[in-house]
């Protein structure tokens, strides 16, 4: 309240004073507490993702594996030790290395994903992964573990388990071998500070290994409500619409910063010439692409490791809401295929992601390239899945509004290979491929540009 209107109420009867305070507490208590219809109160009490990628456990959490055999007996259990150079946690043998029969999880480099492993023993015990969080205070509601994910890439079962101090809470049976992360969520109940909350990952009744990737945050969410539905943040499913996701089930700080950024470019460019896709767009050296269509203002909205589904909510949620490109030049779906999704699966994806473009900016002519090629030489398995995706990419082609172009070849070798100097790193393409790139897609592209609506 300004303390310059206190004097002249004075001048008021005391009654009608007492109203006047009486009612401004009433406004003030309805717009400073929110109302609880449609508002989602969870809270995050700690992040897996966050604290299992840091070389040293954060504060609450402890990595560890059953090494007396017995889970729910946590007097049993033996920390795991963290291997700088392998970027892992495990367990050391005699000579200090980490032992490749026991538990443990591995740090993958750059994109943040966390292998788990575990395995039975020769005596036919499960040894299991387990990572513990002990609360710092009592919970204000039910304490939910949410936003799940494991992956099952092995033929077997994975069996997890979930404890708090010695108490089995939950026991579940991820499926054998599924391409996709499995996602959960699981309420625990009210707990108290000091209580552990312990996830273990073994295999499965009568397999002798489990592995995958995990994710999961623990949330305080009030009694009598669900927290968020969980999301998949390892692998947007089919016909999925979604960001990229953050190891705490929310859209990624650093991907929504650039979605924000691109569609400001937008407005400040006005692009005739939009290039959308992934790590592979992304990277493109902006001086070949001044040097060559720099009269025509071209824009760069490629976000690497997208998937198809992660391009689709871009679109849907502003990129080109802003834009009137007369050309947009779309590459996506090689992360897909490694996801593990069907030709046909990824055409259809596609398929759906330009009819999301063309609600967008419907005169814009859109220029779908085909999936490069990858690996060492084009006889890589990899590269049979790509030509039987890119035959299907041919057929979404109107040559009116969409065309397809193939530009692969011109990044391979007259004897197959797939020179390192092209693609460094098997996947992505450095300046002499972009350059010969260039020259294979340039002559496409000025006719799309220069030819009348």
């Amino acid at each position: 309240m300004n303390d310059s209107i206190i004097p002249n109420m004075k001048r008021f009867p005391e009654t009608l004073v007492a109203l006047l305070l009486a009612l401004l507490a009433c406004l003030h208590a309805e717009t400073a507490t929110p109302k609880a219809s449609g508002v989602r109160a969870e809270t995050i009490i700690a992040v897996y993702g966050d604290a299992a990628a840091a070389p040293t456990p954060r504060a609450g959490w402890s990595f560890q594996w059953n090494a007396r055999g017995k889970l729910g007996d946590s007097t049993g259990y033996a920390p795991l030790s963290y291997d700088e150079e392998a970027r892992a946690y495990g367990v050391r043998d005699a000579s200090g290395a980490l032992r490749a029969d026991a538990p443990g999880h591995t740090i993958s480099r750059g994109i943040g994903y966390l292998d788990v492993s575990a395995m039975r023993d020769k005596d036919g015990v499960a040894r299991c992964y387990i990572a513990s969080y002990r609360l710092s205070a009592d919970s204000v509601g039910e304490v939910w573990i949410n936003h799940g994910n494991l992956t099952t890439p092995l033929r077997y079962g994975t069996d997890l388990q979930v404890y708090v101090n010695e108490q089995l809470k939950v026991q579940s049976l991820i499926k054998k071998k599924d391409r996709f992360a499995q996602v959960f969520r699981f309420n625990l109940g009210r707990l108290k500070k000091e209580d552990v909350i312990h996830v273990a990952v073994g295999p499965s009744e009568n397999s002798p290994k489990a592995a995958g990737r995990l994710f999961y945050v623990i949330e305080d969410c009030p009694a009598g409500q669900k927290p968020a539905e969980p999301v998949n943040i390892i692998s947007p499913t089919l016909h999925a619409s979604a960001p990229q996701f953050g190891a705490n089930g929310q859209i990624g700080a650093a991907y929504a910063d650039k979605h924000k950024a691109h569609c400001a470019a937008v407005v400040a460019t006005r692009p005739e010439l939009v290039f959308i896709g992934d790590s592979i767009t992304a990277r493109w050296p902006q001086e070949v692409l001044e040097a060559r269509f720099g009269k025509h203002r071209p824009l760069n909205l490629g976000i690497g490791g997208d998937w198809i589904q992660n391009v689709h909510w871009r679109v849907q949620n502003g990129t080109l809401d802003k834009a009137k490109p007369k050309v947009v030049v779309l590459l996506i779906g090689t992360n897909n295929l490694t996801g593990k999704f069907t030709p046909d699966e990824i055409a259809a994806n596609i398929g759906g992601l330009i009819q999301a473009i063309q609600s967008k900016t419907a005169q814009s002519k859109i220029l779908l390239l085909g999936i490069l090629p990858r690996g060492a030489s084009i006889k890589d398995e990899i590269n049979g899945a790509i030509r039987q995706t890119n035959a299907k990419l041919a057929t979404l082609s109107d040559q009116k509004q969409v065309f397809y172009l193939d530009v692969g070849d011109q990044l391979v070798e007259p004897d197959g290979s797939i020179s390192p100097a092209v693609m460094p790193d098997k996947l992505h393409v450095a300046g002499p491929g972009y350059t010969r790139w260039m020259k294979a897609m340039g002559p496409t592209l000025d006719k799309l540009l220069n030819e009348r609506p």
